[in-house]
């Protein structure tokens, strides 16, 4: 067993070697500074030249991915590029026609930034063949309705006046109340919804007609627009139209706003055009867009962010430290660390992503936390009476190996993210991780030359007092149980609000949020008309894509996705491709074609409509509708009423002449109708050559042997549980299945385990250095390696016998045998280790209890928070764990000494300035990374300096029973005097 004192002698060759650098760097300390900058100028030279950006999505996954390869050859085929997605709202049918010309001749105009401007189609060949793509079955459910409008066929147009149509709907219902007509009922009353629907929302927006009459057979709704060469991409009511446009290639620039130029451009044309026509609302959604107000916003946040973050951290360092020199000291040695360290990430990975572009406020974060604790230190031992170099110089000597331990614990939690499996995570782990090695190294090279020239000549008593914490160091320095037992229950009752028991097991409150959309800012233009294209049409945003080798099995596979229960609709082109048609489909198609023979060459007209006897005919289908118990029946009676109360409101004059607006477009809409399933009741064959090419490249690769097929979800699939079951389904069908939302699920679930292996390989790192650390030098080899041997024989002899093993569980078996190999061997030092990691455990805790509390869950963004937390919070328990065992060598009763206690309110707060100040962001990603860091900072500054050395001081009183802590108790002293460096003649102390 060692004794403390061995434990704080195994470190004097880290501490003599401190010791050196700091007597060489500030024995010429303008040489040295000199040779920083030059060194920081080659590695800004390096950074402009040379290093690169990375800002798709694509570029965080690993692309050895299964998901991420199949994502590969469908952008080959078809192109990596989404559309850009200009949605035209606020006018009837043919209003909208003429906005999506205007907006598609100027947007084929601009060649060099768009292509494939896609807002309608020309009819031609297409218009008569969509019976052959219909299932027997469906031919023969339309011809049973087609009979009940053969006397309108043949030319009685006076049955389908209004009060005939109320009439016979109020007829039938009635007569079908038995639950065998269910079917029958069902069918009557969606057309009396249609029906009532169309009605009300003509009478209050006047001209705005809407199809009252439900489909005969489900033909492609493009044929329901006879009358016109073209069909536009519209809804159904034509008071929504959309044009599709995709960013050529050069557009495609690797910059932080992707495609910023033709997403300007696209809105300055919708601005255009929008004051070209009045009380038309034109906006922007698609991904692209999506993507792009997200960085822009995010930019503009982060901007604003770094400035009040700069300022929060300036102010703060002035409090602390009483003056403005040293803290711009410490701002200068960080510049320079961060110029080193981008020179370092340009040689070393050669680019920046998405995720690791934020590194540098990592550092920012945590780099400017070592200069805090060098300069508390240092001031504290001038104060004392050090002489400037005597006082550098034990400075570096005793908390100089708390920051090398800290910066090493810290940077080995970054380092352990290179093995997940998220490109992302892993390029930010190397390059976070070599900042923060970066940053410890400036501390003992750059920031004792400064101070060597900055406080040349000034006396102790002219330099600042830093924060001494007396109140706290005499809390708990007095009452050390009862502040522990207080600790102890502040940070379990607050822990165990993240817990819930739930069907006999524990669960978390906090949970995974995958939607992207909820990082979004409220009230984003593109995120709100996404949602409105999804409620008013059978389209969304994102969509799965699969790729069929021919047309036949493209239409194979439609059938197969749209049978799913979370699939709404499939596009595609081969199923309108003509295929073989059988005997008995070309029967039933024949059977169309006679039906509708007689069609007259236009809809006929009734007599001048009687409000008086089209009221009395929807009164008495409200009567018949109020009886029914169903919520369809009262909620159409409820729009009867509705409608009836505004028609009373209005002249006889103005109600004839809307009755009569509305029966002409009612009879000329079902005259359409007819047309279309006339039309497309011709047997001929169609080929690809007769669709345009703008829609043909969408959907057939270059040399014709790549189909696809773009499945459109039945619910919003931005949230994790309609995803999952989305994308289940769909590789149901075919497991090869890509497109964005495969992309969106995938990464989110390979982010988030690469972050949980991320923290369990750093907390088994973090212990192995911990334990070189404190252990007894002749301890550390009996402690790690005999496990080590017996975990690697374990895992090569179940690899030999193909059993296979987990790594994690490895990992996890060799931490329990080097804990309790070492706590046999070296218990003090082993208990000391494991004390350094109560304040990030003990924290986190507590920060997902308070995260429970005020119900923020975890994301995307903010996973980043789970290694700073572990960092900053091994850094806290490092330094107060190194204060008690210097204290104990110099046989005093433990209190936390004031440079310590300084150091780490400073660290901490200007990490919860510093990063707080992401809570102004409207980006929610960004707010919520704020605040989780200032709860998670918080919480393990509560338990460094409040939990944590209550807990050592009645360790200390326990081991030395005879040692008491006097009210006349000078500062401690930290091991900057002869009394800690055993064999060294004290330096005589000169101002």
């Amino acid at each position: 067993m060692s004794s403390d004192g061995n434990g704080a002698k195994h470190n004097e060759v880290l501490q003599d070697a401190l010791r050196s650098v700091t007597q060489a760097v500030t024995a010429r300390p303008r040489v040295t500074l000199w040779l920083v900058l030059l060194f920081a100028f080659v590695c800004v030279g390096l950074t402009v030249n040379y290093l690169d950006f990375k800002t798709k999505r694509s570029d965080l996954i690993d692309p050895t991915a299964d998901f991420h390869q199949r994502w590969m050859d469908y952008t080959k085929e078809f192109g990596e590029e989404s559309d850009i997605i200009v949605v035209v709202e606020g006018g009837e049918s043919d209003f909208t026609r003429q906005v999506l010309e205007e907006l598609g001749s100027r947007f084929t105009r601009e060649t060099e930034l768009y292509s494939n401007v896609l807002y309608k189609v020309n009819v031609g060949a297409m218009s008569g063949q969509g019976l052959q793509n219909l299932t027997p079955r469906q031919l023969e459910l339309g011809l049973r309705r087609l009979n009940g409008y053969q006397s309108v066929i043949n030319g009685s147009w006076k049955s389908v006046s209004l009060a005939n149509v109320y009439s016979q709907l109020r007829y039938q219902i009635s007569k079908n109340q038995s639950r065998s007509s269910h079917k029958n009922v069902s069918a009557l009353l969606e057309h009396s919804d249609l029906l009532t629907s169309s009605m009300l929302t003509t009478i209050e927006t006047p001209k705005k007609f809407k199809n009252p009459w439900p489909s005969i057979v489900p033909v492609d709704s493009r044929m329901k627009l006879k009358g016109y060469d073209s069909v536009y991409f519209m809804n159904d009511s034509g008071s929504m139209g959309f044009l599709k446009v995709l960013p050529t290639a050069s557009q495609n620039a690797e910059d932080f706003n992707g495609k910023t130029k033709a997403i300007d451009r696209a809105r300055e044309i919708a601005k255009i055009v929008s004051e070209d026509f009045d009380k038309v609302k034109i906006s922007l959604t698609g991904i692209p867009v999506l993507e792009n107000d997200e960085m822009r916003r995010s930019q503009s946040d982060m901007v604003k962010a770094s400035v009040i973050s700069l300022a929060g951290v300036s102010f703060i360092l002035l409090l602390g430290f009483r003056g403005f020199r040293h803290p711009a000291l410490a701002i200068v040695m960080l510049l320079l660390a961060m110029a080193w360290s981008f020179g370092f990430t340009t040689l070393f990975v050669g680019h920046l992503n998405i995720l690791s572009v934020s590194f540098a406020v990592i550092l920012i974060g945590l780099g400017i936390d070592f200069a805090i604790h060098y300069l508390s230190r240092y001031l504290q031992n001038r104060h004392e009476g050090e002489n400037l170099s005597t006082a550098l110089e034990n400075s570096s000597a005793t908390v100089g190996t708390g920051i090398i331990t800290a910066a090493i614990t810290t940077a080995l939690a970054f380092f352990c993210a290179t093995f997940t499996d998220f490109l992302g995570v892993a390029e930010l782990g190397i390059i976070a991780g070599g900042g923060i090695i970066i940053c410890a190294i400036a501390t003992f090279v750059i920031l004792p030359a400064l101070i060597t020239l900055a406080d040349k000549g000034v006396e102790p008593k002219k330099l600042p007092t830093p924060l001494q914490g007396k109140i706290l160091r005499a809390i708990t320095s007095k009452a050390p149980f009862m502040v522990a037992l207080f600790s102890i229950l502040v940070i379990g009752g607050i822990g165990s609000r993240a817990l819930i028991f739930h069907d006999h097991k524990i669960e978390s409150r906090v949970k995974y949020d995958t939607n992207l959309i909820n990082l979004q800012a409220e009230g984003l233009e593109s995120v709100e008309i996404q949602k409105r294209i999804f409620n008013e049409t059978d389209r969304s945003v994102l969509f799965a894509v699969a790729i069929a080798n021919s047309p036949r099995q493209a239409r194979v596979l439609k059938a197969k996705f749209e049978a799913l229960p979370s699939v709404r609709h499939v596009d595609d082109l081969a199923s309108r491709i003509s295929g073989n048609i059988t005997n008995s489909k070309q029967r039933l198609i024949t059977r169309y074609q006679n039906r509708l023979a007689t069609l007259p060459s236009h809809p006929g007209s009734t007599l001048s409509p009687s409000p008086r006897s089209i009221g009395k005919s929807m009164e008495s289908l409200h009567r018949t509708l109020k009886r029914r118990k169903d919520a369809q029946s009262h909620k159409i009676a409820k729009n009867i009423a509705l409608f009836l109360k505004k028609f009373d409101e209005l002249e006889f004059k103005t109600q004839v002449s809307f009755l009569k607006f509305f029966e002409k477009h009612s009879m000329q809409a079902l005259y359409g109708q007819f047309q279309a399933i006339r039309e497309a009741s011709k047997i001929k064959r169609l080929e690809l050559e007769d669709f345009p090419h703008v829609l043909v490249s969408r959907f057939v690769s270059e040399d014709k042997k790549k189909w696809l097929l773009k499945i459109y979800p039945k619910e919003q699939i931005w949230d994790a549980k309609p995803l999952e079951q989305f994308v289940t389904d769909v590789r149901t069908v075919d497991e090869n299945v890509t497109g964005t939302p495969v992309q969106n699920y995938e990464a989110a679930m390979q982010i988030k385990e690469s972050y949980k292996k991320a923290a369990l390989y750093a907390l088994a790192v973090i212990c192995i250095v911990l334990l070189l650390d404190f252990l007894h030098s002749h301890q550390k080899w009996l402690t790690l390696l005999p496990p080590l041997v017996v975990v690697i024989f374990a895992a090569m002899t179940m690899e030999t016998r193909g059993t296979g093993y987990s790594p994690a569980l490895m990992g996890i078996a060799y931490a329990a045998m080097v804990v309790t190999i070492g706590a046999v061997l070296d218990f003090k030092n082993m208990r000391n280790a494991l004390l350094s990691m109560f304040p990030p455990l003990a924290g986190g805790f507590m920060m997902f209890g308070l995260m429970a509390i005020f119900k923020v869950d975890l994301n995307p963004a903010n996973l980043i928070v789970l290694p700073l937390i572990l960092g900053i919070g091994v850094d806290d328990g490092v330094h107060v764990v190194h204060d008690f065992r210097q204290q104990m060598f110099a046989k005093k009763s433990y209190q936390t000494s004031s440079s310590t206690i300084n150091a780490i309110m400073l660290t901490s707060f200007t990490s919860m300035v510093g990063f707080g100040s992401m809570m102004i962001a409207a980006h929610r990603g960004l707010f919520t990374v704020g605040l989780v860091l200032v709860i998670g900072v918080g919480s393990c500054l509560f338990v460094s300096l409040v939990a944590l050395p209550a807990i050592l001081t009645m360790i200390s009183r326990a081991e030395n029973p005879q040692l008491s802590v006097s009210k006349k108790t000078a500062p401690v002293k930290s091991g900057g005097n002869a009394a800690l460096q055993p064999g060294k003649r004290p330096t005589k102390n000169v101002a």
